[in-house]
């Protein structure tokens, strides 16, 4: 869960710019906010689904994401990668 966080929140914290029309404050307030984030909703979702559903769903997303980041870089890499016609 800590990784899926990562990735979603704490990335697009650390992008944010105080040039974005943030006040001073503004960003330590956002930051307590994810890191109460991360703290309290594992607890929540623990207790309302079982540890062992969670855990499968989540390696099921993993492995989404894993995919999804291969056939990206296979992408840019730009093989062909279409059957080759007979001639005949």
């Amino acid at each position: 869960m800590a990784i899926f966080w990562i990735i979603i929140t704490l990335n697009q914290l650390m992008a944010m710019k105080p040039s974005e029309g943030l006040k001073p404050n503004e960003g330590v307030i956002i930051s307590l906010i994810a890191l109460a984030m991360i703290s309290v909703l594992p607890q929540i979702l623990l207790s309302i689904a079982p540890a062992k559903a969670i855990s499968r769903r989540l390696i099921f997303l993993a492995i989404g994401l894993i995919l999804l980041i291969a056939l990206n870089e296979l992408f840019k890499l730009g093989l062909d990668v279409t059957a080759p016609k007979l001639s005949g």
